[in-house]
């Protein structure tokens, strides 16, 4: 479907499209509904299309275009606080959208396709060995590591001002997604392996689609004790919105992981 415009500015004078103008102002919304957590995913949302919603066109879908790796944390959930917001604002601009799904955001290929993966695949300048983000936003990077999420960025960074404030001969060890075998022969990504004073920590960062998989969750947990770490912790995305909350997770963690 063809791509509508708007006469929406911005400061240097470029036309915003509708798509674009929708995407922003459901985002900011929802932030100000206090939904930080879909607010800050429709930040890696490239783009909508808008699809027909019936065969006789009476109607449209929007499809948030995103990267591979993101599609599995636009939950049922979370696409349904994102439909509350965006159709009424879609509505202002004159689009009659009636539903929200997520579509994969493709790559632009030239004739060297093939080249330029392999490329990608052979390349020496990858960061950490477990990253699993293909052509990372700058965002998403701190001190060569590449993260797959912003909030793993805002656990990294407090745990890096834990690290600061602790005595130079008694700190901590920060290494963002390690790549590891565990005991039963599985071979995984933790998202945040801590070591201080001789104990292996452990911090999975979890987003609504954990809930559902405690179970799982429990004896993923179960192989990673038997495999060396004595305390794991998982943090919320929703508990990574303020530094104070999340450096107060940050502390009780070291301490548990200190005492253990």
């Amino acid at each position: 479907m063809a791509s509508q415009s708007s006469d929406t500015s911005n400061p240097e004078g470029a036309a915003v499209s509708v798509e674009e103008t929708v995407l922003g102002q459901t985002a900011w919304f929802l932030h100000e509904q206090g939904d930080v957590q879909a607010a800050a995913l429709l930040l890696d949302v490239e783009g909508i299309e808008w699809s027909p919603g019936n065969p006789f066109g009476d109607w449209t879908d929007a499809c948030l275009l995103v990267p591979g790796w993101l599609m599995d944390r636009f939950t049922e959930e979370v696409l349904e606080r994102v439909r509350h917001a965006l159709i009424p604002i879609a509505e202002r601009h004159g689009v009659d959208a009636r539903s929200v799904y997520v579509g994969p955001a493709l790559a632009d290929l030239g004739t060297d396709w093939k080249s330029a993966l392999q490329s990608k695949l052979t390349s020496d300048s990858a960061t950490n060995h477990a990253a699993r983000v293909a052509d990372p936003k700058p965002e998403l990077r701190r001190d060569g590591f590449v993260f797959d999420s912003r909030e793993e960025v805002r656990v990294y960074e407090a745990l890096k001002r834990a690290q600061a404030a602790l005595p130079a001969d008694a700190t901590i060890s920060i290494f963002p997604l390690p790549l590891g075998r565990v005991g039963v022969g599985n071979t995984w990504t933790p998202d945040f392996v801590v070591m201080r004073e001789g104990r292996a920590g452990l911090i999975e960062v979890d987003g609504p689609h954990h809930r559902g998989r405690l179970a799982a969750d429990g004896t993923r947990d179960r192989h990673w004790r038997n495999s060396g770490f004595v305390h794991i912790e998982r943090i919320l995305v929703e508990e990574t919105a303020k530094d104070s909350e999340l450096d107060s997770l940050v502390r009780t963690f070291l301490k548990r992981l200190r005492t253990h």
